[in-house]
């Protein structure tokens, strides 16, 4: 892994979340199923998808070994690309969709696309 700066570190924050998202989303639990499986609330695991703040790294390895995630891959940063496809896939596969998280979504790829 390199060193990252701060603006790789935030695209890196963004494709844990991303990913991670995806992979419930492709299983079809719910972040409430997910964190009962790991024995947490829906609202860390809202928090961790949506990289609110710093979680603690029990946590990301609980979460990627329920979901099948090579915990190490989470921290090799994706291309821009490659991030975007990730958050377009999650919005093909989250059936609650509402225009706050559409605007979310689309604030993502801004982001992203900024770098």
């Amino acid at each position: 892994m390199g060193k990252y700066g701060t603006k790789e570190l935030e695209l890196l924050n963004i494709q844990i979340g991303c990913v991670l998202k995806l992979a419930r989303l492709k299983k079809g639990i719910s972040q409430e199923d997910l964190g009962l499986l790991i024995e947490a609330d829906k609202t860390k695991i809202a928090r961790l998808e949506k990289y609110a703040h710093a979680t603690n790294w029990n946590t990301i390895y609980l979460v990627s070994q329920e979901l099948n995630i090579n915990f190490c891959s989470l921290f090799t940063l994706k291309s821009k690309k490659e991030i975007i496809s990730i958050v377009e896939e999650c919005i093909k596969l989250d059936t609650k969709l509402s225009a706050m998280k559409i605007k979310y979504y689309e604030s993502l790829k801004s982001i992203i696309l900024k770098y």
